[in-house]
């Protein structure tokens, strides 16, 4: 499902609620989805979870997001780091619902009524088309990854 004109529009209006209550929502988010799923709580930097960089940092990366839906390319560098680190923890691509999923709960939970279905649905679909993005990038990086290891087998074997 691509993100239509109107959808951009209601994940940008939520910009004022993330700059307020990002890191709130971040920390539900973090959460939430561990109890739900304690198997991806490795993935992430358990001590920048305490101190609440980790917070912080992808409270951070949802506000870039929301305001350059439009123009995704200048967020390419951050994105790049992102799908690095995603690829150094194993992050695979069955893992990206269960971030959506509990980052909509996130939403809904911190900005109540605000959160409307239709802001959750705009957001739905935006977190989704960066989601694909990013596991195409990973895909890449991975498939480097092997080809790397393989030329480093057949030069050992030699």
């Amino acid at each position: 499902m691509t993100l239509l004109d109107h959808q951009k529009l209601l994940v940008q209006s939520t910009i004022p609620a993330l700059t307020k209550h990002g890191e709130e929502i971040t920390r539900v988010f973090y959460q939430r989805m561990f109890a739900a799923h304690p198997e991806v709580a490795p993935m992430f930097n358990q001590d920048d979870q305490k101190n609440g960089a980790q917070h912080k940092r992808l409270a951070g990366a949802i506000l870039a997001y929301a305001g350059n839906l439009d123009r995704l390319d200048l967020l390419g560098p951050a994105v790049s780091r992102i799908e690095h680190r995603h690829v150094a923890t194993k992050v695979r691509p069955e893992h990206y619902p269960i971030v959506g999923k509990y980052l909509l709960v996130a939403i809904q939970e911190v900005l109540g009524d605000a959160a409307t279905p239709e802001i959750l649905e705009a957001w739905s679909v935006a977190y989704n088309e960066l989601a694909q993005i990013m596991i195409g990038h990973e895909a890449a990086i991975y498939a480097e990854q092997e080809e790397e290891q393989e030329q480093e087998e057949e030069v050992a074997a030699v």
